[in-house]
């Protein structure tokens, strides 16, 4: 079976929730314990009063502010909020003080990229016109600008019922129609507004071509309102190029399957948000959520990269995965670029697997 063919039933795509009942628990908070492991002040519920263990962890432990957190009452914390910490611990006014400048000016500075950066992210200053330009974001009635000369395969079209990638044999068809052949040099772009924006459907996609074997693709390093701001040329529809075939060679380097993930082999990084994770996860995972990869919709600076990824050893290969390949392509094209064998997997698949083998292990004792 080819890669992508295996995908259509190992890799679900879609938004939704992907628990099942086991890992949802009974009569057991596993968020709330998380909260309560080191922090000295759980239990006394005179420090920080209306604050959960969770928002006195946050500033207690963590030293960061409790902006768009709820109080116990429902409530939403704001930013100038102040609360009664300890003496020892710093005041939720110093945080906010001292936080915020900092992150203001992280958003703010220059993102720098070495060479090996940008043979994934392509510059818009260095993106000419010898390149087919392809436009991935959905369609939308409010879609009126694109990069001048771009075509358009908004990325569900890559998807089965806007749920599974579609097979080799559809996808090979649908970018030789749409004018790209394996040989061509490829710049994505695109967002997906309802998934928050920033570059995940565009990862998204360069995974797919890249399991496809196209060698020559990158992911536009910014938007197309960033490509308009720097005096490029818009247009308010796209371009139609002749058809082309596309032939495929498959590279399975890009992808994990359950057996692989099960051998131990690999390093397994759950993308998901820290809620996600602590209501259920692969055994061993390590929690590094996609947001943690991207700053003002774009792939954050390789140093801070380098931070972000801090616990992971660089030798032994990695497998991320989330609810949906498309949040969880940002971090493997994060993992990839700062030099990790890396492979993009799927939660779904992992709880359809366990299911399995557990009405296996039933139908076994039955006999």
């Amino acid at each position: 079976m080819t890669l992508l063919a295996l995908l259509m039933l190992a890799n679900a795509a879609h938004g939704g929730e992907a628990y099942c009942d086991a890992c949802k628990g009974e009569g057991w908070d596993p968020m709330a314990k998380l909260d309560e492991i080191g922090n000295p002040n759980a239990g006394k519920t005179e420090v920080m009063p209306g604050l959960s263990t969770a928002q006195k962890n946050r500033v207690g432990i963590w030293k960061q502010p409790l902006a768009g957190f709820n109080k116990t009452d429902g409530t939403e914390v704001s930013d100038s909020a102040q609360v009664n910490v300890p003496e020892d611990s710093v005041s939720q006014k110093q945080i906010v003080k001292k936080t915020e400048p900092r992150k203001i000016a992280e958003e703010n500075a220059s993102i720098v990229r070495s060479a090996k950066a940008k043979s994934m992210l392509a510059p818009i200053d260095e993106v000419t016109g010898s390149v087919v330009l392809l436009d991935i974001s959905e369609i939308s009635k409010n879609a009126t600008q694109h990069i001048t000369g771009s075509i358009a395969i908004p990325y569900t079209k890559f998807l089965l019922n806007s749920t599974y990638v579609r097979s080799e044999d559809e996808l090979t068809k649908m970018l030789g129609e749409a004018g790209i052949s394996r040989d061509d040099p490829v710049v994505i772009y695109g967002e997906c507004m309802p998934c928050g924006g920033g570059p995940a459907p565009a990862t998204f996609v360069y995974w797919i071509m890249r399991s496809l074997g196209q060698e020559n693709v990158r992911v536009l390093d910014g938007t197309v309102k960033d490509w308009a701001l720097a005096g490029k040329p818009t247009a308010t529809e796209t371009a139609i190029l002749p058809a082309k075939t596309y032939t495929s060679q498959i590279n399975q380097d890009f992808s994990a399957d359950y057996d692989y993930v099960k051998s131990g082999s690999a390093q397994i990084v759950d993308a998901r948000t820290m809620k996600e994770f602590g209501a259920g996860s692969i055994p061993g995972a390590i929690n590094i959520p996609y947001e943690n990869v991207i700053i003002n919709s774009k792939i954050r600076d390789e140093t801070k990269l380098d931070r972000v990824f801090a616990f992971l050893d660089k030798n032994q290969p990695v497998v991320v995965y989330t609810n949906t390949d498309l949040k969880g392509s940002v971090v493997w094209f994060a993992l990839t670029l700062q030099g990790y064998d890396a492979r993009l997997y799927s939660y779904e698949n992992y709880l359809q697997n366990q299911a399995a083998l557990g009405k296996a292990d039933a139908t076994n004792a039955a006999a």
